[in-house]
This record gives C-alpha cells, sequence and structure tokens, in this order.
C-alpha cells in the first residue's frame, strides 16, 4: 500500500486540510506586515541642526535659520552642517555681539551639528532615526549616512534606541500569532512515518478520518499496514539540495528560477521601500500600493488559467521593468505620472511575485518540490535585502537605483521565458519524470543521477 492509498482512506482533501491550510495562512496573512515596517519605523524624517541659543519665541524663523544654517546645492538648508559665526542678512541682527564684520567676510565656515538635530514631526512622532540619532555620538550621527533610506539601518541602532522604548518591538507580538497558529497543526504522518513513529501518525490519521466524516475504525487503519508504509517510505532515499543539480534537466530549472527569483525580489521591494520623489508622503503611498495588489491578484488569477504561468510571470516582470524605465522618462514637475507609474509598477511586481510561487511549485517534482523552493525562496530574500541598499545608488547618480531595478527585473523576464510551460501539464512525481520531459539536447548529456524509488 502506497502512503496515497491512505489518504484516501482518510478522506482526502476535506475539512482536516481545509483547517490546517487556514491555521498555516493565518501567519503569512500577517507576515508581510514585517517585510514592510522599515517604511515607518526606519524612516529619517527632515531634520537640521539643533542650534544652541535659539529663542523660545521670535518672528523670523526663516532668517534665523537662514543666518546659521549653510544651503545645499539644490537650495534646501544643510540637515548635516552650521556656520560657525552666523551669517548678517539684510535688516537682520541675528549674528553674536562679539562677531566682528570680518568674521563675516569671505567663504563661511562650517562645522558638524554639535548638539544633534531637530527633527520634522508632522509626518512620524517617532522613528529609529528620531532616536537613536538624537546626539552625535549615538550610533555615528545620520550625516554619517547622507543617503540613508528605510530599511538600511545596523542592528547596533536597532538596540540603542531610546526615550521610546524600541518602536520595533511593538510589532513583534504578531510573532506570538504565528507561534500559536502552527502549534495547532498537526506534524506530518508521512514525516512520522519515515522516522518509524508509526503510533504518532496512526493517531493523526485517524483523527483526519474523523474530521473529515469517514467511517474508518481501528482495523481500517491497521498498524501492519502502516508499518508497510512506513518501511516503504523509508526504503526512498531523502533528497537533498545537491540534487537539484545532479542532473542536467533540474540543474537548467534550478539555474533559471534562481536568476527569476532574484529579479521578482528585489524589483518588488526595490520599488515598495524606495518612496522618494512621489510627492505623497509615506500613508498615502502605502495605501496606494497596497490597494493596488488587489486587483493584481485577480488579474493573476485569470491570466495563469487562460494564458500560462510562464508567459504571466514574463509578462508581469517585463511590466515591472517598463513602468520602472518609463518613470525615468518622467518630468518630475509630472507628478502624478510618477505616482501612476510606481502604482502600476508595484502592480506589476505583485503580480510577478505571486507567479512565482505557483509557476516554480510546478516545475520541481514532487520528491524535490519543498526543497526546490527552499532554494528559491533564499535566493529571492537575498535580492530582497539588496534591494533597499540599491537606493542608495543615488548617490552615484540619480536614476541608477530605477535602473537597476528595472534591469534586474528585465533579465528575470527573459530568464522565466527559458522555462517550460506547467499549464495543463502533469505534476512530476520524480527526477526521473523532469528528465524525460528535458529536450533532446540534455536528454544526451551524461545523468549521475540519484535513484529515487517509486
Amino acid at each position: 500500500m502506497r502512503f496515497e492509498e491512505l489518504l484516501e482512506q482518510v478522506g482526502g482533501f476535506g475539512p482536516f486540510q481545509l483547517c490546517n491550510v487556514a491555521l498555516l495562512a493565518l501567519p503569512r496573512v500577517l507576515l508581510p506586515m514585517h517585510f514592510l515596517l522599515p517604511v515607518f519605523l526606519a524612516a529619517v524624517p527632515a531634520h537640521r541642526c539643533a542650534l544652541p541659543g535659539t529663542p523660545a519665541n521670535f518672528s523670523h524663523q526663516d532668517a534665523w535659520l537662514e543666518a546659521h544654517l549653510s544651503r545645499e546645492p539644490d537650495g534646501t538648508l544643510s540637515s548635516c552642517l552650521y556656520f560657525t559665526h552666523s551669517q548678517a542678512l539684510p535688516n537682520t541682527t541675528f549674528w553674536g555681539a562679539d562677531q566682528s564684520p570680518g568674521q563675516l567676510e569671505g567663504e563661511p565656515s562650517t562645522a558638524p551639528c554639535p548638539q544633534g538635530w531637530d527633527y520634522d514631526r508632522s509626518e512620524f512622532s517617532s522613528t529609529i532615526a528620531t532616536e537613536v540619532r538624537e546626539t552625535p555620538s549615538a550610533a555615528g550621527g545620520l550625516c554619517e549616512f547622507p543617503g540613508a533610506r528605510p530599511g538600511v539601518c545596523s542592528l547596533g541602532e536597532l538596540h540603542h534606541v531610546r526615550h521610546h522604548p524600541h518602536p520595533h518591538w511593538h510589532s513583534s507580538g504578531w510573532l506570538h500569532h504565528h507561534r500559536d497558529a502552527t502549534g495547532w497543526v498537526p506534524e506530518s504522518a508521512r514525516w512520522l512515518l519515515t522516522q518509524g513513529r508509526v503510533e504518532e501518525a496512526h493517531r493523526y490519521l485517524l483523527r483526519c478520518a474523523r474530521l473529515n466524516g469517514q467511517l474508518v475504525g481501528e482495523d481500517g487503519l491497521s498498524r501492519e499496514a502502516l508499518n508497510k508504509v512506513a518501511t516503504r517510505e523509508r526504503v526512498v532515499q531523502r533528497p537533498s539540495y545537491l540534487d537539484l543539480f545532479r542532473t542536467p534537466r533540474l540543474r537548467y530549472i534550478s539555474l533559471c528560477c534562481m536568476v527569476m527569483w532574484f529579479g521578482v525580489n528585489f524589483s518588488y521591494y526595490g520599488l515598495s521601500l524606495d518612496l522618494s520623489g512621489l510627492g505623497l508622503n509615506v500613508y498615502q503611498t502605502q495605501l496606494l500600493f497596497g490597494a493596488v495588489e488587489v486587483p493584481s491578484k485577480l488579474l493573476v488569477y485569470l491570466l495563469v488559467r487562460h494564458v500560462g504561468r510562464r508567459l504571466t510571470q514574463a509578462g508581469m516582470l517585463l511590466g515591472t521593468a517598463l513602468a520602472l524605465g518609463t518613470s525615468l522618462l518622467v518630468p518630475s514637475e509630472m507628478g502624478a505620472w510618477s505616482i501612476a507609474l510606481a502604482v502600476i509598477g508595484k502592480g506589476f511586481s505583485e503580480g510577478a511575485f505571486t507567479t512565482a510561487y505557483l509557476f516554480t511549485s510546478e516545475l520541481y517534482p514532487t520528491v524535490l518540490r519543498q526543497t526546490g523552493m527552499g532554494l528559491t525562496s533564499l535566493v529571492g530574500r537575498l535580492g530582497g535585502s539588496l534591494a533597499p541598499l540599491a537606493a542608495l545608488l543615488d548617490g552615484v547618480w540619480l536614476p541608477l537605483p530605477k535602473l537597476a531595478y528595472g534591469g534586474i527585473a528585465l533579465l528575470a523576464a527573459c530568464t522565466a521565458l527559458l522555462l517550460p510551460e506547467t499549464r495543463q501539464a502533469q505534476l512530476p512525481e520524480t527526477i526521473q519524470d523532469v528528465e524525460r520531459s528535458a529536450p533532446s539536447s540534455l536528454q544526451e548529456e551524461e545523468m549521475p543521477m540519484k535513484q529515487v524509488q517509486d
């Protein structure tokens, strides 16, 4: 008897499995909240030097700042430097009495902020940046990171948050829900059988049959039958990550999927975390980015059924690349077009993310499906980790981050076209099933494959 026949006896996919899917889906729904929390927790509000001796009340604040703060090349007041001697302005007397006119002639001297920064708290009352970097000694100061972006924050900064007791920990309460939900999910009966834990597997299978409404008594799932299934399952060699690269067809699929997943994550998190230049506050931007995901998922649902997985995956990535590329051609004065292109790009990138899970799982055989998904997801997370760092490239050239996001998305789209279509195809169960579907050029190669017994 095979394990699949045991599942048929206990009701197949019924209420028991639906409950488990719901329990596993709950933490998966909450987890993305953690991915985008740096947008809010690690934001760097507008700031300037905290000026010593600033009057408590005065009517010409702009003139005071003009006299004490230097300006950046773009005309904005400097966030990092102040004049060592206040500058003379027309009809003002903001410089000190001890300063002679000679001090004010020539190129004014500047110095780093000596007493920390004053932050604009109109958008964020408190962030990691405002709490850690209140003084120059805290985590090195803001001006050591002129290109700071949400999500780019050191572990040391997270552990030096002052005044506000670690604001990023307020979100960690969701992790308790993750733990509680997964605690109700039973162990895999198949895994228990491979470990020789027949009694536990027998108990879980009986519970499954009862919840599925199947009248299966003790004799229906005899321990002798389970022992035979356990022996059969243990004979099958356990797959490893090396099996993904032992044979030519699986190696080809794995390499293509790794490139595809890197591009999907890199472009998705690049669009989600780099919110500069849109002209909206972060809350409005995230509201639009979240709203566009609903029609994006519905569109993917229709496309994968009628167009196919491969073309949907490549099309979504291509749409992301085109949206990013077009946004580089839009003048900064056309703010509405920039916002529209950013939202469209986010919708395409979300569609690519959704399709990647379905497409990749259908490419790998049953014996290696979770192993393959784990590897590609790992490479994808690497792309997601590098995405905030790519935003710092605007210090080299302003359009460079979007070029990087769009270029990688385009490369991933081309790679997705190299993969086989899986729509209406029977899912492979063994490595041999995958290799039999290989083109003749790959089949002619030597296949030093581990034999996976059926």
